[in-house]
């Protein structure tokens, strides 16, 4: 006879393990613990020392992005329906303050 393991509500640390794919000169890191989560709010923090990006969920948690040392974000919102990326819409460039 097995025995069994408890069964517990705390998440699998390896949960938390990010997961990385590397090209020549780029590379894709993704944060799988956040799948399937619904997104309440994506707020940009910026002042001269400091800035985030916080995708905030309606379970009331949060992935916060600290951005070091200065940086210009464009937005695009895109349909991959197809397969491919098609601009939906644009925004203007924000740079940190």
């Amino acid at each position: 006879m097995k025995n069994p393991i408890p069964k517990t509500n705390k998440p699998s640390p390896r949960r938390f393990t990010l997961i990385e794919r590397k090209f020549p000169g780029r590379r894709f890191v993704e944060f799988p613990r956040m799948k399937g989560r619904t997104v309440d709010k994506i707020e940009l923090f910026t002042t001269s020392e400091y800035h985030s990006i916080t995708v905030s969920f309606l379970d009331k948690t949060a992935l916060t992005l600290v951005i070091d040392p200065g940086f210009k974000l464009k937005a695009d919102y895109q349909d991959r329906k197809s397969g491919d990326a098609r601009k939906v819409k644009s925004w203007p460039a924000i740079a940190s303050e």
